[in-house]
């Protein structure tokens, strides 16, 4: 971590811009805040210059310019390997989740650190995390949780917490069918639960079937939730609701 941080706010005071220095400032409040297992208070800014920002940047710097820009970029990598999180939650959403939708508890599956659930349990819901933690067991990061974690497949889970408002699943794989397992067992288990993912649409989470056979609800409050959860990359992350047609 300090090698990481340590080379971008070198690099920061070096190139000595407004725009830069804002982002760099913004990730460390990230970088701190996810350090301390806290929660962030709304979503983070965004980080990565858009190409005209370079330009307008780079005089002289085009090498520092390139290597903060691909630093920033690689945030999210950086979370995942230091603390074992993809998705970055925010408390600004997580009550929304809970007053949108009128939730009091929620099991969160394929929930790795638990971060969500760290969030969820702050904004009021009742929530427990599960994980297979199959990944842990080889992972650096397997002991490094926010929220204490019960050792469950995500179906077990739904059949063990079958009462639970809601049903909340980030970054799913991109292989394997367990997306759609996860889908027919809310069907059967507790089809009256709010069914929420956390992904990129055809993109970095989620199986292509589940991109092609899933269908989605589209309602205002989904829609209030995800004005709360702007990526701040190139990951295009919202929240989709699963729809039981």
């Amino acid at each position: 971590m300090t090698k990481f941080i340590k080379k971008i706010n070198t690099i920061n005071e070096k190139i000595d811009n407004r725009i830069v220095q804002e982002q760099v400032k913004e990730l460390n409040k990230i970088v701190k805040t996810v350090a301390l297992k806290q929660v962030l208070a709304k979503a983070p800014d965004r980080l990565g210059l858009y190409p005209d920002e370079i330009e307008e940047i780079v005089n002289n710097n085009f090498k520092d310019v390139k290597t903060i820009n691909h630093l920033l970029n690689s945030t999210r990598q950086f979370l995942s390997l230091k603390f074992g999180i993809w998705s970055l939650p925010n408390l600004t959403t997580a009550k929304l989740i809970r007053k949108e939708f009128k939730i009091k508890t929620a099991v969160e599956i394929m929930a790795g650190n638990a971060y969500w659930t760290k969030a969820l349990n702050e904004a009021g819901i009742q929530t427990i995390a599960t994980d297979s933690l199959e990944w842990a067991k080889t992972s650096s990061t397997g002991q490094n949780q926010f929220s204490r974690v019960e050792n469950l497949s995500a179906t077990d889970a739904i059949k063990k917490y079958n009462k639970v408002d809601l049903i909340f699943c980030s970054w799913s794989p991109n292989f394997g069918r367990s997306d759609l397992e996860v889908i027919n067992t809310w069907k059967k288990y507790n089809p009256q639960a709010h069914l929420l993912f956390v992904c990129e649409k055809n993109g970095a989470t989620n199986s292509p079937d589940f991109w092609k056979l899933t269908h989605f609800k589209k309602t205002p409050e989904l829609a209030k939730i995800n004005q709360s959860f702007v990526s701040y990359d190139f990951i295009d992350e919202k929240i989709f609701e699963i729809d039981e047609l």
